[in-house]
């Protein structure tokens, strides 16, 4: 009964151990299990994040971009402006000349209408003092006129002919008539006509010229069309270099975003080597508790054996006993070691039940 208990706790000590071992295990893979579980939702969530990248999403700096195009803009609409300024200036210029023109043109005629006036005052003369074209007076009048006032004639030129000398210093000596002064004294004015008249086409002639000469400069220059081109490739200018900033931030976007799926990587690859240790404790852990369980099976094949050679030796003793008392010896309250001793020497001798009969065995031999 001793033995049979005993051989009882042996197997409950190596169960208990076993399901230790075993709850050990389970604790573990529970364990590791509510890990994954985190580590697998924190990762799903950060490839949703990062599962796409857009354009729209980059965190350019608007400000910037902004400001350079309001720059650029602004310095376009200053050649703009600059040229249509210069251009307003110029169209002014041609106006004032223009207008100024218009004003001697006025003047001119003005001037000649007096000289037509001063003609006709000496023509109502002539024929009110009843001077006749081809008379000698009236012939003396327009010599002296040719000398007096020779802008005032058809030729300017002092060219008198020999006889035309002659007469002139004749009338120096003698008085001029009535007609003759007062058509001298309306050739003085109408002198005085004539250049206003020279001096107001001069100054026309000059206008114009300066009007000519602004619209050749313009037709030269094309301070709009340049102003145009310019303000172009200054907007040019800032849409590449706002391409180049857009660029840029792009640019670091995914160099960061590289970054992350690089450290992301580099956890994918801790996490693997992680998992890689896990599954070898595992491993280690099922061959420990295969090797309990081993340990276990032959603990429980050598009780199971020893329990045999109990129940063995116990029939064995209890035919040993009945043979010995058929045979007339009292072995009860034998000890062990004096049944064993006569059990061995009952193999060995190999006696029969008729050899030992009648033998007294005391418990004392």
């Amino acid at each position: 009964m001793k033995c049979h208990k005993t051989i009882r706790q042996g197997e409950e000590r190596m169960q208990i151990r076993a399901n230790d071992t075993g709850n050990q295990g389970i604790n573990i893979n529970v364990q590791e299990q509510a890990k994954a579980g985190e580590k697998s939702g924190q990762k799903a969530a950060k490839q949703q994040r990062k599962a796409t990248i857009f354009a729209g999403d980059l965190p350019l700096h608007k400000d910037s971009i902004t400001l350079r195009r309001q720059q650029a803009q602004k310095k376009a609409m200053e050649f703009v402006q600059n040229a249509w300024s210069a251009d307003r200036k110029t169209d002014q210029s041609i106006a004032e000349y223009e207008s100024l023109a218009q004003d001697k043109k006025q003047e001119i005629k003005l001037n000649r209408d007096k000289i037509l006036e001063c003609r006709d005052r000496k023509e109502n003369l002539r024929e009110g003092y009843g001077v006749e074209k081809d008379s000698q007076e009236q012939k003396d009048l327009e010599l002296l006129e040719r000398l007096h006032y020779p802008n005032n004639g058809q030729f300017a030129e002092f060219d008198f002919t020999e006889e035309e000398q002659e007469r002139l210093k004749e009338l120096e000596s003698e008085p001029l008539t009535e007609y003759q002064q007062k058509c001298l004294e309306i050739d003085g004015e109408e002198q005085i006509f004539k250049i206003r008249a020279g001096n107001a086409e001069s100054t026309l002639e000059a206008y114009n010229g300066a009007v000519r000469s602004i619209k050749q400069e313009r037709l030269k220059h094309h301070e709009m069309t340049d102003a145009q081109n310019n303000a172009k490739k200054v907007m040019d200018e800032a849409s590449k270099d706002i391409q180049g900033m857009i660029w840029d931030e792009a640019k670091d976007q995914v160099d960061e975003t590289y970054e992350e799926q690089r450290e992301e990587a580099k956890e994918k690859a801790e996490e693997k080597e992680e998992q890689e240790e896990k599954i070898e404790l595992r491993k280690e852990q099922k061959e420990l508790m295969e090797a309990r369980v081993e340990e276990i099976r032959e603990d429980s094949n050598e009780a199971e054996a020893a329990q045999k050679k109990q129940e063995r030796d116990a029939r064995e003793e209890a035919e040993l006993l009945g043979d010995m008392a058929d045979a007339g010896l009292n072995v009860a309250g034998a000890s062990d070691t004096v049944k064993a001793e006569i059990k061995d020497m009952l193999n060995k001798l190999k006696l029969v039940e008729a050899d030992i009969k009648g033998i007294e065995v005391d418990e004392e031999v």
